[in-house]
């Protein structure tokens, strides 16, 4: 836990520090600068999107079946033994 925390804490500052580089290094606007941040979100989300997607596909040829698929229909209930109230002393067994 405590490696994960430096890991989320050091990933938090460089994103930081990135972003205020930017910030001081670009010529574009304050508006300029927060729709290129929205573009490339956007771009990583749908790349994301297209990856999982491939990937589902190629899971799905390996395995044989489709998600679209209907799922199988569960078999009805068995009815369990019922199993006796006290337990089993060792003359019993």
């Amino acid at each position: 836990m405590k490696t994960f925390l430096k890991f989320t804490g050091g990933l938090a500052l460089g994103a930081a520090i990135g972003a205020g580089l930017y910030l001081l290094f670009t010529k574009d606007d304050e508006a300029g600068v927060i729709r290129d941040i929205k573009e490339s979100f956007n771009r990583a989300i749908e790349e994301g999107k297209r990856a999982a997607e491939e990937r589902r596909m190629q899971l799905e040829a390996e395995l044989g079946f489709s998600t679209d698929d209907e799922p199988p229909a569960l078999a009805a209930a068995q009815p369990q033994p019922q199993l006796p109230s006290q337990p089993a002393t060792p003359s019993q067994l």
